[in-house]
């Protein structure tokens, strides 16, 4: 029998044997316990890791023509990227144009509906695209042997100053956490000025080639000549005779409705030949474009125009471009939206010197109507606007007498200069001046109000005249004439010649593209 069966053990033993099992068990799950957090620990510090600040300022997430950008590197140009098109889009309100939700990730908005493009595929390609030019006009700029100019790294610190000094205005407690706000949650002072160095070095290698071409006179002429009908300036006025409007509800089919409009525009064509027949000089154009609109051309200045050729409309740009014009000629021209009466001045081919100047401004202090209850016709505007204007006015005079004291010479003005000049340019100095800026856009040279080109191009005007001259847009200007530059003509030659030139070398660049590193996954869009 006592082969058959294991032998009875004691209360004790049984006791022992289960009490084993349990530890052996505890052990077991304390082992599985262990293992699943220490599991989860090295999950949760990868995590930490790869999103860490660290990591998105210090590993290579693009690579460009052997430049390498972070993480941080690429969204401060995307950010820049999107505020540029975002200030874009705001100059030209009304003429189309959309921008994303910035409360949503702009990769979960459509930009392209036809081709699936996202907001954040458009903004992606906007920046490899500005990227890449960079960095071609970067590395051209290190193999030339170019450094950034002292001037260009001064106003590196302008910057950050200016960015340190919004920190401040605004109560962000660091710069740091301002320009997380607007370039990226990891980006801080030394990665914005890595890339700054790296912006203005490129652009301003840009600025030197552009600089670096060279032109004689008989290039200058010859650009010129052959480019007149878009160089020279037209002088015009211009009266608009709009076609009345029509009431789509009004008829019951889309015949009816075309037929409206069409005779809606014959009947403004023969309102502006009417008024047209009317003309017969300036004067009479003044008058009649009044009598027709007295809010849109209550004022002499309401009708004229001044353009450079190529900025002229099409419809009456052939008409003003005939070099028979002569002044005097009137003509109507017609439009699916009414019909325009031009009424030829002059054209000016630009054959003349630019100006310079030196000058103490005294502002008229600001006075608001929409301070008084019946604004500009209040009295008590009237009589804080003639106080004003009378302060200004003893201000400048005391100043013109200072000046004519010292011996009225350009050191005498440039001592009163920093006490008595509400003007910020560096010594009130102005040079490349040139006639039509204030009535006209113009690319090519400095811009000055009517008053102030009148005196300027003055046909007695010498070097070293003076004058105290107002303005009805900023008050008293004490003018000291500086001289002449050169011809205008030449110079807008010059600007397209090497616009041009410049625009042929930044195109001999090939294209190149971008290699994403693995940090590339890092980034948010």
């Amino acid at each position: 029998m006592s082969g058959m069966f294991e032998p009875k053990t004691d209360g004790a033993s049984r006791r022992l044997a289960r009490t084993q099992k349990e530890e052996q068990a505890r052990r077991k799950s304390r082992i599985i316990v262990v293992s699943v957090v220490t599991a989860l620990a090295i999950l949760f510090a990868g995590a930490l890791f790869i999103n860490s600040k660290y990591i998105r300022r210090t590993f290579t997430a693009l690579t460009i023509e052997g430049v390498n950008f972070t993480t941080v590197d690429f969204e401060y140009f995307y950010n820049m990227e999107y505020q540029d098109y975002r200030n874009l889009i705001s100059q030209f309100q009304g003429m189309g144009g959309a921008l994303p939700d910035e409360g949503r990730p702009f990769s979960s908005q459509i930009y392209n509906s036809q081709t699936g493009e996202t907001w954040a595929d458009f903004f992606e390609s906007l920046t490899l695209r500005r990227m890449s030019r960079m960095v071609q006009y970067y590395n051209a700029a290190k193999a030339a042997g170019f450094t950034l100019p002292d001037e260009r790294r001064a106003e590196i610190e302008y910057e950050m100053s200016g960015y340190r000094m919004d920190a401040e205005r605004y109560g962000f407690p660091s710069l740091d956490s301002l320009l997380q706000r607007f370039f990226g949650n990891s980006i801080n002072e030394q990665s914005l000025r890595k890339n700054l160095e790296f912006v203005f070095t490129a652009e301003a290698y840009g600025d030197h080639v552009r600089e670096s071409f060279v032109y004689d006179r008989a290039q200058l002429d010859a650009k010129y000549a052959s480019n007149k009908d878009d160089f020279d300036v037209f002088s015009f006025r211009m009266l608009f005779i709009d076609i009345e409007p029509v009431d789509i509800f009004n008829f019951e089919t889309a015949e009816e409705y075309s037929e409206a409009m069409e005779n809606q525009d014959k009947a403004a064509y023969e309102k502006a030949l009417e008024l047209a027949a009317q003309i017969t000089d300036e004067d009479s154009f003044i008058e009649i474009a009044e009598q027709y609109d007295d809010i849109a051309y209550a004022r002499a200045e309401s009708t004229l125009r001044f353009a450079q050729g190529e900025r002229l409309e099409d419809h009456y740009k052939n008409w003003m471009l005939n070099p028979s014009r002569t002044e005097g000629e009137v003509e109507v021209f017609e439009t699916e939206q009414g019909s325009y009466i031009i009424y030829f001045i002059y054209r000016d081919d630009n054959d003349y010197y630019m100006t310079g100047m030196r000058q103490i401004l005294v502002v008229r202090e600001a006075v608001n109507p929409g301070d008084y209850a019946d604004g500009e016709d209040d009295p008590e505007y009237l009589f804080a606007f003639d106080f004003a204007e009378a302060e200004a006015k003893e201000r400048a005079e005391a100043v013109w007498d200072l000046f004519t004291a010292g011996g009225s010479t350009e050191d005498a003005l440039l001592a009163l200069m920093e006490e008595h000049s509400d003007d910020t340019t560096e010594g009130g100095f102005y040079e490349n001046i040139s006639k039509f800026t204030y009535q006209t856009y113009s690319k090519y040279a400095m811009k000055v109000v009517p008053e102030i080109e009148d005196w300027l191009f003055d046909s007695s005007r010498q070097i070293g005249d003076a004058e105290l001259v107002y303005t009805e847009a900023y008050g008293y200007h004490l003018l000291f004439f500086t001289g002449y530059g050169e011809r205008f003509n030449s110079f807008i030659a010059d600007d397209r010649l090497r616009s041009d030139d410049f625009t042929a070398w930044n195109d001999s660049f090939p294209d190149i593209e971008a290699v994403r590193k693995w940090a590339y996954v890092l980034i948010q869009l």
